[in-house]
C-alpha cells in the first residue's frame, strides 16, 4: 500500500505541475491577444486597485451574498493557514515563520470545516445551476472530508509526527519511507491526493478576467448613463 501511494503521489504531483504550467501558458497567450493587450494599455491605477480588491476580498461576491462571501473568505484564509502549518512536514530545517504559525494553523483547521458547511448549505439552498454544480459539490465534499479526517487525527487518532515527517521528507527527496500504520492517516492522505489535481486554477487568469469584467462594468455604466 505504501509503495503504491508513493507512486500515485508522484503521478499526482506531475499532473498538478502539468496543469499549472498549461494554465500559465494559456494565460500568457491570452495576455498577448490584441483585445487583451488593448485592455491592458488602458489599465489605470484605479482599475488595478479594483482588481486587487476583487481577487483578495471577493468584492463581487459580497454584492451577491454577504454570508456566502464571509464563509468563502474565511475558508480561503483558513486553508492557506492550514497549508502553511503543514509545510513543517516537507521542510528541514523548518523555518521559524512556519513554526510560529502552528497554533494559528491548528485553530484554522477547526474553522475550515465550519466555513465549508456554511458554503455548502447556502449553495444547496440557492439556485443549483448557479451555485452547486457537480464539480463544486465534489470539491466541497473532498475538502470537508479532508478537514474532518485531519481533525480526527489531531484529537483522537494521533499518528507519530516523526513517522509522518519521515514519509514526507522521503517523498520530497525521492527516498520514500514507510507509510505510517494508521488507516485514518491513509484515508486522509488519499483525500489529499484526490484534492490536489481537482483544485481550480482559475485564479491564475484572475487578473485578466477581473480587468475585462471591470471594463465591461464601466462600459455598461456609460451606456446606461447615456440612455
Amino acid at each position: 500500500m505504501g509503495t503504491l501511494l508513493t507512486f500515485i503521489t508522484y503521478i499526482v504531483c506531475a499532473v498538478f505541475l502539468g496543469r499549472f504550467l498549461f494554465h500559465v501558458m494559456s494565460w500568457l497567450r491570452a495576455v498577448k491577444q490584441p483585445e487583451v493587450d488593448s485592455i491592458s494599455k488602458k489599465v489605470s491605477s484605479g482599475m488595478i486597485a479594483e482588481m486587487l480588491l476583487d481577487i483578495v476580498f471577493f468584492r463581487r461576491l459580497i454584492k451577491t451574498n454577504k454570508i456566502l462571501w464571509a464563509a468563502s473568505w474565511t475558508f480561503h484564509i483558513s486553508l492557506i493557514l492550514v497549508i502553511v502549518r503543514h509545510l513543517r512536514y516537507f521542510m528541514y530545517p523548518v523555518p521559524d515563520f512556519v513554526m510560529s504559525m502552528q497554533t494559528t494553523g491548528i485553530a484554522a483547521g477547526y474553522v475550515l470545516p465550519v466555513s465549508l458547511l456554511i458554503i455548502f448549505i447556502i449553495r444547496a439552498a440557492g439556485n443549483r445551476d448557479r451555485y452547486l454544480s457537480f464539480y463544486n459539490f465534489f470539491l466541497l465534499a473532498v475538502l470537508l472530508l479532508t478537514g474532518m479526517t485531519g481533525i480526527l487525527l489531531k484529537l483522537f487518532y494521533r499518528t507519530g509526527l516523526l513517522d509522518i515527517k519521515a514519509l514526507m521528507m522521503g517523498i520530497v527527496t525521492f527516498h520514500p519511507d514507510a507509510m505510517p500504520d494508521s488507516i485514518l492517516f491513509i484515508v486522509h492522505y488519499i483525500l489529499v491526493l484526490i484534492l490536489i489535481p481537482a483544485l481550480p486554477f482559475h485564479l491564475i487568469a484572475a487578473p485578466v478576467i477581473t480587468v475585462e469584467a471591470s471594463k465591461r462594468d464601466r462600459e455598461l455604466g456609460l451606456v446606461l448613463h447615456e440612455k
